[in-house]
């Protein structure tokens, strides 16, 4: 699904777009799902936060940059650290210091319970968004 933030104006365009990657499953599919404007962006910024911490090899930012350039897109990582509940801040950060003009990420990827006691970057997305996000789940 497609979010725009509520103080979005003009045309929406995705010429530079942010990959929020955390090597989910969710995460995948939102790359996938974002195929279509993937394949038209000027820039692609693969961001990984705490990737040494959470992130399998198997799955880890190099493997998604070389996955992609099979298909032609050039892509540039940004590795991040954060505490969890400031996630969400450093990507939207992260999103203006860039200029991106859409975040790609998996959306609700840890249980209802979870989210509710701790909180989740979904659901922060979703309350202060900036910038257009595509979210899949």
């Amino acid at each position: 699904m497609l979010f725009l933030p509520y103080t979005f104006h003009g045309a929406f365009k995705a010429k530079r777009i942010g990959i929020c990657w955390d090597g989910s499953r969710l995460a995948a599919r939102a790359v996938r799902d974002a195929a279509p404007f993937l394949a038209r962006a000027e820039q692609i910024v693969i961001i990984a936060i705490n990737e040494t911490d959470t992130i399998p090899d198997e799955v880890s930012t190099r493997n998604l940059a070389r996955h992609l350039g099979r298909r032609g897109l050039s892509t540039r990582t940004v590795n991040l650290w954060a505490a969890r509940s400031h996630i969400q801040p450093t990507m939207l950060s992260l999103a203006a210091d860039e200029s991106l003009d859409l975040l790609v990420m998996g959306g609700y990827g840890h249980s209802r319970l979870q989210e509710r006691f701790l909180g989740g970057v979904t659901r922060a997305m979703l309350e202060a968004m900036t910038v257009p996000t595509l979210m899949s789940h």
